[in-house]
């Protein structure tokens, strides 16, 4: 893993490169219409979205973290505590899946939630994994909840995982 490195994003070009693993990821290789990959959540100023980049500044995967929401971005998961923020839109191309990207991408996630959303040292955070993902989230200590359902066509289950500073 000492060859990827996460950065916050904090640039349009950072964002660019968010998307393009994004639509590379969940629409050319799974087959996810293009028009619901981005939504409205990608431009709220208090989502925080993570890049991992290769050591010469390719992008291998993104992630987000959403603030925590009153609006209907839960309505359709019901398991989900809309009071929690969620981490969501984590996608490493094929070729640098098993390179500890992922692993690398979920850390910073989990360190922005502690450092934004956190409430006496601790803070729940939820996330939307498909089925397949669902071994590679239980190693990092989430726990499925709730009906399983399908976004996009593709099977998904609600997880959370709750975090403690130190």
């Amino acid at each position: 893993m000492a060859d990827v490195h996460v950065e916050v994003v904090r640039t349009s070009a950072q964002l660019e490169d968010a998307m393009r693993v994004r639509i590379a990821v969940f629409v050319d290789e799974q087959g996810v219409a293009p028009e619901s990959e981005r939504d409205a959540q990608d431009d709220d100023p208090r989502t925080v979205h993570v890049v991992a980049y290769a050591a010469d500044g390719e992008a291998l995967g993104t992630g987000r973290l959403l603030a925590p929401h009153t609006d209907d971005f839960h309505a359709d998961h019901g398991a989900m505590d809309p009071s929690n923020p969620h981490i969501g839109r984590l996608a490493v191309t094929a070729a640098a899946r098993g390179t500890g990207a992922g692993r690398a991408l979920m850390e910073v996630l989990e360190a922005e939630a502690l450092a934004r959303h956190g409430s006496g040292g601790g803070v729940r955070v939820e996330l939307s994994a498909q089925d397949q993902a669902m071994p590679f989230y239980s190693r990092l200590g989430y726990v499925a909840h709730g009906d399983g359902y399908l976004d996009e066509g593709i099977p998904h289950h609600d997880a959370y995982k709750d975090l403690v500073a130190g």
